[in-house]
């Protein structure tokens, strides 16, 4: 069962404290609480074909991994802070990743890769992660929340709500990715918004 830190700081901060002494369980506690969080932050930077070849689960764990080797080093002293220096290692490990895919690529065509190669895609990358029109949305107070309520949803409503309001798609450009009419894919996110504010609301 996910521990619900984030009504009780006492216990954050207390699993916070314990995960930082190498208190494995507590680290455990921590990271499983933010899964859903760390896996919508994923889908959003590789949405589209890169996300048929990276997958965010395995990122989700990479960087789980990376937060239990980097813990005690961890010296913020509340939930929001945690959250920004999971984020900013999660990031940092999706455009690693992303990177080293796109320059495999190269080299597996023939491409000698340079240095001004490696460049151009660490531009792009962050042009992509600033431009996103989630960006500002993935950094609420409330994010957390927000992607484990949306992990909660049927698959299919998950995926309608996540491409209408995290990615920005239209509903026809929806029905297309989801290979649905486009009334069909309207339904799917009016029932994922209906169970979202529903889930939402019983949390408060």
């Amino acid at each position: 069962m996910v521990v619900r830190m984030r009504s009780d700081a006492t216990l954050l901060l207390d699993l916070l404290s314990r995960a930082r002494a190498g208190d494995s369980a507590a680290v455990g506690l921590l990271l499983e609480q933010y899964r859903p969080y760390l896996r919508v932050l994923a889908q959003r930077q590789l949405d589209g074909p890169l996300g048929v070849r990276l997958d965010a689960s395995d990122l989700v764990q990479q960087t789980c991994l990376s937060a239990i080797r980097a813990i005690a080093n961890f010296d913020g002293v509340n939930e929001a802070a945690f959250v920004a220096w999971l984020r900013t290692i999660h990031e940092h490990n999706i455009r690693s990743a992303v990177r080293d895919h796109l320059l495999a690529e190269k080299r597996a065509a023939g491409r000698e890769v340079s240095p001004a190669d490696v460049e151009a895609i660490d531009r792009s990358l962050a042009e992509a992660r600033e431009s996103s029109p989630s960006q500002r949305l993935m950094q609420g107070e409330n994010t957390v929340r927000l992607a484990a309520a949306l992990q909660e949803l049927p698959a299919d409503q998950r995926e309608a709500v996540r491409l209408r309001y995290l990615e920005g798609l239209s509903l026809a450009e929806i029905a297309q990715r989801l290979e649905r009419s486009v009334v069909a894919a309207a339904g799917l996110v009016k029932r994922g918004l209906i169970q979202l504010r529903s889930s939402l609301r019983a949390e408060d």
